[in-house]
């Protein structure tokens, strides 16, 4: 377990991938390669993480709550069961990405690449997803309410989600 950023940076820069359990809320990882890392478990609760590479990432159950991923690369990432509450994911790429039951609560998600992403029984409660592209997203049985913000032509029902 890193417990500092530069002690996680240099590790990864020697090509350790495993960091799962880490505790790192509040850290400052903006703009850095983290291609692969595994962050299970971890704990990134309001870190900086804007234009952070993810790609292919293993976030299973990483608290990442008000955590700011804007314009971050989360392509093919697993955050299966992320803690995401009130993040700022704007214009982040979300391609293919795992987030079956991930908590979005209250996330902002505007311009998002959900396209071909798993958000199977995922919360959305007060989630902005205006601008986002959907192509092929799964969000059947994805949980929202009447603060949960979808583009005017977007049926929630026909995307199979479920109000709360």
């Amino acid at each position: 377990m890193a417990e500092t950023v530069a002690e996680l940076l240099q590790r990864y820069g020697s090509g350790e991938r495993d960091f799962s359990n880490t505790h790192l809320a509040n850290a400052n990882l903006e703009g850095a390669d983290l291609s692969g890392i595994d962050f299970s478990g971890a704990v990134l609760k309001q870190a900086q993480l804007a234009a952070v590479n993810l790609e292919r990432a293993y976030l299973r159950g990483a608290d990442l709550s008000r955590a700011d991923l804007k314009g971050s690369n989360l392509r093919l990432a697993t955050l299966e069961n992320a803690q995401l509450q009130g993040s700022q994911l704007q214009g982040a790429n979300l391609r293919g990405a795992n987030l079956i039951g991930a908590d979005l609560s209250g996330a902002d998600l505007r311009g998002v690449d959900l396209a071909g992403a798993n958000l199977t029984g995922a919360n959305l409660k007060g989630a902005t997803l205006t601008q986002c592209k959907l192509k092929l997203a799964n969000l059947r049985e994805a949980v929202y309410d009447q603060t949960t913000q979808l583009e005017e032509d977007v049926s929630a029902a026909e995307l199979g989600m479920i109000r709360a």
